[in-house]
């Protein structure tokens, strides 16, 4: 049995596509130990995440969330770059997989200066433009330019659409990819279900962070309350700018309630109670413009409709025709016209049982990262 390594900065909790690949290698009995580089989130609503697998290992080193001060946070990189190096030294894994440009120094400098034939696997949950890494933290502008050294070697480089790695591709050439793959950030087929057919008032969701400067926040809250009951809209948030905290504060109460943030696991058995779960990003940056998020398809995999902005064209090609769940762009600007009930209605259209789960999605990843052999270079 040989050794492997993920290396993910962010902490675990805050990312359901790393949880559905550890548990997919988990299901696949990946004839490997497995071992997890992570930082421990200081997030109290979120249960840790933990897998029952003596082959795979988590091991957290150094903390991060938005409460560290700024010295706490160095000591945290410091000690998370030094000791994951450390072990990858002393483990010499076949291969490696890393998230993110942010986790990506610990990868290239054991390839770069200690073991060149180890395989290397890149993925990352975000599009970053040049102009974001050139004026965004020192650390990933410069982790971005020694991992260019990393792309023409790797044995797998993913974003989570076409749009993203079309755009990543032009941003670092002359640096080239030999093997581009699309990972889209899908849930697992265990949560499948069909929602039932809505009864007055329409139950809209939303999942995820919140704000007021990068989000229709208020332009949805004031539609929903000029609904007058008819319509009501819950959102679980366990990040949520103070702003937008204090605006739907602010709201009389009655259609819109703000709750406690939901552990992953936990996000089928509520999502199920709903009947629309929507999505509100302005589309600020590409990153979001060209953006197919993690909850369209959770929301899609409980049997809800999805409501999104139309300025966010990542999601276009899930658009639906006379199908149900319905996905369906809307101009949040301009919701005066909006008929929600003939949106929602299923008269004439047909049951399209969603396809986006991970089991499938991830299966070619677990193959690449599970193999026996390394090839070496």
């Amino acid at each position: 049995m040989g050794k492997v390594a993920i290396l993910h900065f962010s902490p675990l909790e805050l990312y359901p596509p790393v949880q559905n690949f550890i548990q997919a290698l988990a299901q696949a009995q990946c004839n490997h130990t497995v071992y997890v580089f992570t930082t421990t989130g200081i997030y109290n609503e979120l249960d840790r995440f933990t897998i029952s697998n003596s082959n795979i290992r988590i091991i957290r080193i150094g903390k991060s969330g938005p409460t560290i001060n700024r010295w706490h946070r160095a000591w945290s990189y410091l000690l998370f770059y030094g000791g994951s190096f450390l072990y990858l030294c002393r483990l010499a894994p076949k291969r490696i997989l890393y998230y993110e440009t942010l986790s990506a120094f610990p990868a290239w400098l054991y390839r770069r200066f200690f073991n060149n034939k180890v395989e290397v696997l890149i993925h990352y949950h975000e599009y970053t433009t040049p102009e974001a890494y050139e004026n965004g933290m020192m650390l990933t502008r410069r982790f971005h330019h020694l991992e260019k050294w990393l792309y023409p070697q790797a044995k797998w480089v993913s974003h989570t659409n076409e749009f993203r790695m079309q755009l990543f591709e032009k941003d670092i050439y002359p640096a080239r990819i030999e093997n581009p793959q699309i990972l889209p950030n899908y849930p697992p087929k265990a949560w499948f279900k069909m929602a039932t057919d809505f009864n007055t008032p329409l139950k809209i969701v939303y999942i995820g962070s919140l704000s007021m400067d990068t989000m229709y926040t208020r332009e949805f809250a004031k539609w929903v309350i000029a609904q007058k009951g008819m319509v009501e809209w819950h959102i679980y948030s366990y990040n949520i700018s103070e702003d937008a905290k204090l605006f739907l504060q602010s709201l009389s109460p009655g259609s819109i309630k703000l709750k406690d943030g939901l552990n992953y696991a936990d996000l089928p058995q509520i999502l199920q109670q709903y009947n629309v779960g929507v999505i509100l990003y302005t589309g600020h940056i590409p990153n979001y413009i060209y953006n197919a998020p993690n909850k369209l398809f959770e929301y899609l995999a409980c049997g809800l409709d999805v409501w999104y902005p139309v300025q966010m064209k990542g999601i276009r090609p899930y658009n639906t025709v006379n199908e149900f769940p319905v996905v369906l762009p809307l101009d949040f600007l301009d919701l005066d016209d909006f008929n929600w009930k003939k949106a929602v209605s299923k008269e004439g259209h047909r049951l399209n049982n969603p396809s986006f789960f991970c089991e499938v999605a991830l299966s070619l990843l677990v193959k690449s990262f599970c193999e026996e052999e390394a090839g070496g270079r």
